[in-house]
């Protein structure tokens, strides 16, 4: 029914109802929930019975209290999401990762394309690497380092807080190619 029920973890009490903004009638769903080290909780809200992409995906960030963070619409239906201290990435099932600010949601790099759908994300304990399962059963792995720590497919973003280089590796592969169908 679109609300978001928040348990203590220790005893499994009853502790607030999250129930994001929506401004139609329509049924409203939620997927793809994460929770932050400091208690935020990140979901995916999803406008049952609207046929276009546009204004049927929402991505909303709420405190452990209750209170509602930021929340933005999306044009592409989150299929994984992970939260770290100071992010939010996520896959979509439209081919692209992305990561964005936790505080606001706004993306902190471009999309990166990854021409297949996304099945799961998740981020090494040191934050230097995105795992990326695709559905075509491939693992991406996305590094964010200095020049000399990254070799393969190099380009310049922001992430981390900090001007790096991502490369993506699949396989020990030097570049990602999907199989084609014949």
């Amino acid at each position: 029914d679109g609300t978001v029920i928040v348990y203590t973890i220790r005893r499994g009490q009853f502790l607030r109802c999250i129930r994001p903004p929506c401004e139609s009638s329509l049924p409203l769903t939620i997927s793809h929930l994460a929770v932050g080290l400091e208690g935020q909780i990140v979901f995916q809200s999803t406008i049952e019975g609207r046929s276009s992409l546009k204004d049927k995906f929402a991505l909303h960030c709420y405190s452990v209290n209750g209170k509602n963070l930021s929340s933005v619409p999306l044009d592409e239906q989150v299929s994984a999401l992970c939260v770290t201290e100071e992010f939010v990435v996520l896959g979509t099932a439209q081919c692209s990762l992305q990561i964005r600010d936790l505080r606001s949601l706004a993306p902190a790099v471009s999309p990166l394309p990854m021409k297949v759908p996304v099945h799961c994300v998740s981020v090494t304990k040191e934050n230097s690497h995105i795992l990326v399962g695709l559905e075509d059963g491939k693992l991406i792995v996305v590094g964010a380092g200095q020049p000399l720590e990254v070799k393969t497919g190099q380009f310049t973003r922001k992430l981390w807080g900090s001007t790096r280089r991502i490369s993506q590796v699949s396989s020990g592969e030097t570049e990602y190619k999907p199989t084609e169908t014949k």
